[in-house]
């Protein structure tokens, strides 16, 4: 790695019971567990990681493996939990957790999920003691997911940018980016540094409104599922976040009905140059045609100037 960190294994704990359901899951098992990663903290457009995790998480058979020191990680004065003051005492507080769960998808296959607060400080020594409990319980393949902000409209179906090092998993998708620098996250460096280690990658960035960023936008979530379903073979067929599509989809629909010309016109240009797109899916390079799409300097300003806005809101 070319980095020096002090011990990782002082920043987790395996939980008995949970290492054991664990070992005794994958006793038989031909190949180790698949884990599925999403850390809360940095972007997520239409709260689209929020929504999966959320969904997969209502397991009730979902058991505590490892917790990992969540007050050592997250900086509370740049997110501060929150606490409920009731009449004359505080009543609860909301306590930062950062944890591997083991999961079981609609069939019973078992499955690893690390989520909570993406860590502010400390990412090399994280990075090495998620790869340090990856490898003690053998886990054949990672993958990450979460929704990017993109010049797209509503009424079309939802893109993916897949990534990672398994690109026998990732399926074919029309390419959006060649070659683009963003701000970094836990997540992709998560990424990276597994494929550094040899450890199986993958990943999707379900494409979201811009208009829509930061409002839970179910079909960006549906795509993700569908999209990591597809690749590891994991049933998780998301009913609960299908069910809300097509009310939260009528809702934007009234709002942009009512709204002025403009916001109108604005969306049917988004509807042309995403036409424009799929259109020339099929052809060997979409950037050798001439149609309209950001620059890398426009994304990652996009990007930009939503991490801002969310940092300002929270």
């Amino acid at each position: 790695m070319g980095v020096m960190v002090q011990d990782p294994q002082a920043l987790y704990a395996f939980e008995p019971e949970g290492l054991e359901a664990v070992q005794s899951a994958f006793l038989e098992a031909s190949a180790g567990p698949v884990l599925l990663h999403f850390l809360d903290g940095f972007m997520d457009a239409g709260e689209t990681g929020g929504q999966v995790v959320e969904h997969l998480l209502n397991d009730p058979d979902a058991v505590l493996v490892a917790r990992f020191d969540a007050d050592r990680l997250v900086d509370y004065r740049a997110r501060r939990p929150t606490m409920v003051f009731d009449r004359d005492h505080w009543a609860s507080y909301d306590a930062p957790e950062l944890d591997l769960y083991l999961l079981h998808d609609a069939v019973g296959t078992p499955f690893l999920l690390l989520s909570g607060p993406e860590p502010d400080v400390e990412w090399e020594r994280f990075a090495a003691a998620v790869l340090d409990v990856c490898d003690h319980l053998d886990v054949s393949l990672a993958v990450g997911f979460h929704g990017i902000p993109m010049g797209v409209p509503h009424t079309r179906p939802v893109g993916l940018t897949p990534h990672g090092n398994r690109r026998d998993l990732l399926g074919k998708f029309p390419r959006w980016f060649e070659r683009v620098q963003v701000p970094g996250s836990v997540d992709a460096m998560l990424e990276f540094r597994m494929g550094e280690a040899g450890l199986g990658t993958i990943g999707f960035a379900a494409h979201v409104p811009h208009y829509l960023a930061r409002t839970a936008w179910p079909p960006s979530a549906v795509a993700v599922l569908e999209a990591v379903q597809s690749a590891t073979g994991l049933v998780l067929p998301g009913a609960e976040i299908r069910a809300r599509i097509s009310e939260v989809q009528e809702e934007v629909d009234q709002q942009i009905a009512e709204g002025d010309g403009e916001l109108k016109s604005a969306v049917a240009g988004l509807e042309q140059q995403y036409d424009a797109v799929a259109g020339a899916a099929d052809r060997e390079s979409l950037l050798a045609e001439p149609v309209d799409l950001p620059s890398a300097d426009e994304l990652a300003a996009a990007f930009e100037e939503f991490l801002a806005e969310h940092n300002d809101e929270q």
